[in-house]
């Protein structure tokens, strides 16, 4: 009996000894083996059954579409097996207040998020709002309208059977988050240091009022310009400018909704790149907080993965690197259709063309038949015609060549 109770002891030495050892090599170890590490645990079946007691059940309750019908998302079978390489989701931001989040609500921003399976690079394409597509609605009618219809008239598989259709992708997954749940995001790391022009901190300030009012949250007026520090909501306000110029970081000038969906992927990259800087264990706080913001009252954030596909994902998301980012379509008209205000890619079929050669590398591809009636139809309707960005433009200037055409 004693030998039983003394080697029990021993048994429970070793337990303590290993768990205070992993939990100071998680907080003083060299992150290179600690990702390599957790990389590799999370194929493990123990470690995903040891996580999911803590967090599957909260994820699946307050934050997973379980009613998400991926078969009904437009998605052709030869574009699937051709892009079985890469994972593509997409990231929809809502203007949405509490729960909005199946229809009547537009779409301000589209991306699409393609993650290169071997390399776990990623690259951020944003589809412009107002661009003309062919937008099937819930009840099954078929209109050429703008992009944000498509979750307007649809909810989220309208919106993804949409890119599918128009863009010959296989986007199976999604992720939302309204500009509330954004901000709070942007909160919860602390903000951001950012560089703003004299006129972007006069729209901040504007569109602050109605975002406190909407989401009674607080916060200050931004009192200075150039190299500032801002809060979630001032962020999210700054996502929201459309009317005054954006100037990436090498001085490429945006206008209009393509310089709105440029400082959207830049606040984007900003995030990557300070949650990375703060490590795995950062990474994993922001990922639980932003599980516990959806209430009975209020969702802030959803998405169709599943947990053991967000498991899958644990490599890229520990090596991910935006390797680039742009805006779609690359060559555009800005008409007046009507009493709206339209962007008609100037040939959709051979924007699309670009598309997968700018994601996937893919320079010799071809679009669908689906895709190429879809584009005959637009320059019929609109009269714009195909207009092509020189041989020698690269993938990094794709979108500093289209933003000219609007200009």
């Amino acid at each position: 009996m004693d030998k039983k109770k003394s080697k029990l002891k021993w048994v429970l030495l070793v337990v303590v000894v290993l768990i205070a050892g992993i939990f100071l090599f998680f907080k003083f170890g060299d992150p290179k083996y600690k990702n390599a590490l957790i990389k590799e645990a999370s194929t493990w079946p123990i470690v995903r059954k040891l996580v999911g007691m803590n967090v599957q059940d909260d994820y699946e309750k307050n934050v997973q579409d379980t009613g998400f019908d991926d078969s009904n998302v437009g998605v052709k079978e030869h574009v699937a097996r051709k892009l079985t390489g890469y994972t593509n989701i997409a990231l929809i931001g809502l203007d949405s207040r509490n729960k909005e989040f199946e229809d009547s609500t537009h779409s301000d921003t589209m991306i699409i998020v393609s993650i290169n399976n071997d390399t776990n690079s990623v690259k951020l394409v944003s589809l412009y709002r107002d661009t003309m597509l062919k937008v099937t609605y819930k009840d099954g009618s078929v209109h050429y309208t703008k992009a944000n219809q498509g979750f307007f008239r649809g909810g989220i598989e309208g919106a993804v059977s949409m890119m599918n259709t128009n863009l010959d992708l296989d986007i199976t997954d999604y992720a939302i988050v309204n500009f509330s749940g954004f901000a709070e995001i942007i909160d919860s790391i602390g903000g951001l240091d950012i560089t703003i022009t004299e006129k972007e901190k006069e729209y901040i300030n504007h569109y602050l009022v109605g975002n406190r009012e909407i989401t009674k949250m607080k916060s200050d007026d931004v009192t200075k310009y150039g190299k500032v520090h801002l809060n979630g909501l001032q962020v999210a306000s700054y996502c929201r400018i459309r009317y005054t110029p954006f100037y990436d970081e090498e001085g490429n000038r945006y206008n209009d909704d393509l310089g709105r969906t440029a400082r959207q992927r830049y606040i984007i990259e900003k995030i990557v790149k300070k949650v990375k800087k703060g490590g795995v264990n950062d990474a994993l706080d922001l990922v639980k907080r932003a599980m516990d913001m959806n209430t009975p009252d209020r969702t802030f954030i959803k998405s169709s993965l599943s947990y053991d596909e967000i498991m899958d994902l644990v490599p890229a998301m520990i090596d991910y690197n935006i390797e680039a980012q742009t805006g779609f379509p690359f060559t555009l008209d800005t008409p007046t259709i009507g009493t709206a205000s339209m962007v008609v890619a100037q040939g959709l079929a051979y924007n699309v063309e670009e598309l997968h050669h700018f994601l996937f590398g893919d320079e010799e591809y071809q679009v669908s038949d689906e895709v190429r009636e879809i584009s005959d139809y637009i320059t019929n309707y609109t009269g714009i015609g195909e207009v092509r960005l020189p041989e020698e433009t690269a993938e990094s200037e794709s979108e500093s060549e289209s933003k000219k055409l609007t200009e």
